[in-house]
């Protein structure tokens, strides 16, 4: 599964690590890339990722979670 995940707040790479190494940290993905020019990360997992977590994960880094989407 595929989750579209929009961040706001990222300026940089070392944002994106940031974002990246909190994701990782927290939940079991196959691969997590977040882009700060595009305004979001893109987490590939077998397994459902809890939005409201997410969104925690997402705030206790310093950045904006404004929403998330989902593909099969």
């Amino acid at each position: 599964m595929t989750y579209n995940v929009q961040i706001e707040g990222m300026m940089c790479g070392m944002c994106e690590a940031h974002v990246n190494d909190a994701i990782r940290k927290n939940f079991d993905v196959k691969k997590v890339k977040a882009d700060h020019k595009k305004n979001r990360c893109v987490i590939k997992t077998d397994n459902e990722i809890d939005a409201e977590k997410l969104e925690a994960v997402i705030k206790e880094t310093g950045y904006t979670f404004k929403g998330i989407t989902t593909e099969d």
